[in-house]
Order: C-alpha cells, then sequence, then structure tokens
C-alpha cells in the first residue's frame, strides 16, 4: 500500500509541483492550498507524513500544527514545515511546538526526498519498537477480545505518550545546537552545552520509561495499570 503524504500550501504552482514529485516517488499524495482545508485531510486520511507552509491566510502552519498536536489521532503525524523566511526565530518557533523537520524555499528534489525518507524511517522504527506483535502469540491466543481491545489502545496510548514526550526535548535539542553554531563566546557555548545535557537526560529519562512499561504491559494487567495513569503524558 502506498503511503500517503498531505501537503499543505497556498502557492497552488509550489504544491502542484511537491505533489507530482511525490508521486513521482511513488507516494499517494493529497495537497491543500489552505490551512482548513489540510487539518480535514489530515483527519480524514490520517497520512503518513505532513509537509505544510507556515505563511498562508487565515490559519497558518503554526495554527495547523496546533490544532493536529491536540487531535490524538493525529498528534503523531510527522509534521514538516516548509517556508520562504529565512529567519531564525520562526525556525525555533516551529521545532519549539514540536514540528519534526524544517525545509527553506525553494526545496530541491534532493532536500524533500532526504527530509522524507529521515521521517518515515523514524516513525517506522518508533511503530516496529512498539507494535502489538511484540506479545507472545500465546498471550495473543489466550486473551479475549475486550482484553485485545484494551491492550491495542494502551499500546496506543503508550507510544502517544514516547511521541509526545521525546517532541519536546528533540525540537530543544534542535534550537540548542543552532544556537550553539552561531554563538561565539565560550560562557555562551557552555551554557549551551549544560541545556544540552540535561535534554539529552530528559530523552533518556522518557524513553526507559516507556521501555520499563512496555515490559510489564500484558492484556491481563492493562486495566490495572490504567487506573494509575501511566499513560498520561509528561510535560
Amino acid at each position: 500500500m502506498k503511503r500517503k503524504i498531505l501537503v499543505i500550501e497556498d502557492e497552488r504552482t509550489t504544491l502542484n509541483s511537491i505533489v507530482e514529485f511525490l508521486l513521482s516517488e511513488g507516494f499517494d499524495a493529497l495537497g491543500a492550498e489552505n490551512g482548513r482545508d489540510g487539518i480535514e485531510l489530515a483527519q480524514k486520511h490520517l497520512p503518513a507524513l505532513i509537509i505544510c507552509d507556515i505563511l498562508m491566510p487565515e490559519l497558518d502552519g503554526y495554527d495547523v500544527l496546533t490544532y493536529l498536536q491536540q487531535d490524538t489521532e493525529t498528534a503523531g503525524i510527522p509534521f514538516i514545515f516548509l517556508t520562504a523566511t529565512t529567519d531564525s526565530s520562526s525556525f525555533r518557533l516551529g521545532m519549539e511546538m514540536g514540528a519534526d523537520d524544517y525545509l527553506r524555499k525553494p526545496v530541491t528534489s534532493a532536500e524533500l526526498r532526504a527530509a522524507i525518507a529521515s521521517r518515515l524511517r523514524k516513525q517506522e522504527a518508533t511503530i516496529q519498537n512498539y507494535s502489538i506483535t511484540d506479545l507472545p502469540t500465546s498471550d495473543i491466543a489466550d486473551s479475549d477480545p475486550e482484553q485485545l481491545r484494551e491492550y491495542s489502545n494502551a499500546q496506543s496510548s503508550l507510544f502517544q505518550f514516547l511521541l509526545e514526550g521525546i517532541k519536546p526535548s528533540i525540537s530543544r535539542l534542535n534550537q540548542e545546537m543552532s544556537e550553539f553554531r552561531e554563538t561565539l563566546t565560550e560562557s555562551k557555548q557552555q551554557e549551551h552545552l549544560d541545556n544540552l545535557e540535561k535534554e539529552f537526560a530528559r530523552l533518556l529519562s522518557v524513553v526507559n520509561q516507556v521501555s520499563e512499561l512496555h515490559k510489564i504491559l500484558t492484556p491481563e494487567n492493562t486495566k490495572i495499570l490504567s487506573q494509575f495513569d501511566f499513560f498520561e503524558t509528561k510535560q
């Protein structure tokens, strides 16, 4: 099955160009010329990836990202910002909000191809690590349908917990590294290095929490674990 990629871009020429490129690369491409249509298509089709322009009338790219992150079904979809601006503050804002990547227009085919491949690979690796297929076949056979539904929902919650836990850290890591490159004074560089160390520690903590929960998650204990709010996202 072809993977769907949604492109939200108000410049029709750019939109058509990217959609045509995606089709030539073997993807199922969807296009929207404004933020509202883009949100509707994202909720309807749940694409594997979203590429969204920032500067658009009515709802801009930041609004689109914020709206989709509030919906549990779309919050985990990889999101790439596309913009013509060279303002570094726009880049930092997008990454702080949870965007996965940032491409400047005019974007080349090679840049677009690399960004898409990178995001899809990371998403696939994460899903495989926390798939229901990790459950032994004997456990699946011995579980009733209701238990399996609860287990599947818990797996989804656990995956969402992981995504929402690591996205802010990844964004802050990108921001700190970007600012580090622009910093000349040694004291400021050390400050950025300290911040990077803290974010790496936080990221590792989230991954370890999810790993430990995944080890003890079974259809039989799902209902018990859910009573203790283990799957609530910690900010």
